[in-house]
């Protein structure tokens, strides 16, 4: 590949295919993370990936309390639990 046609496939000013696929190919097997796209002379030059690991936490019970006004004028109230 030559250096013309390294910047008219990479090029910022004339989004090629080539370049449309590239991006996509990375952000296909992305679940968490981020990716970088670096850009010199309206060109891309560089596409950086960073991958997250997830690790699994326990869930943390949290209660809710609530109270009704009843039309007698009593109070009722409740606490419930929620994962």
């Amino acid at each position: 590949m030559s250096q013309a046609d390294f910047f008219n496939d990479y090029s910022t000013q004339k989004i090629s295919p080539n370049l449309i696929s590239k991006i996509v190919e990375v952000l296909r097997n992305k679940a968490y993370g981020s990716v970088e796209i670096y850009i010199e002379n309206f060109s891309v030059t560089q596409i950086t990936e960073r991958t997250i690991t997830k690790l699994n936490r326990p869930k943390q019970i949290t209660k809710r309390f609530s109270i009704k006004v009843l039309k007698n004028r009593n109070f009722s109230s409740s606490s419930q639990a929620q994962e």
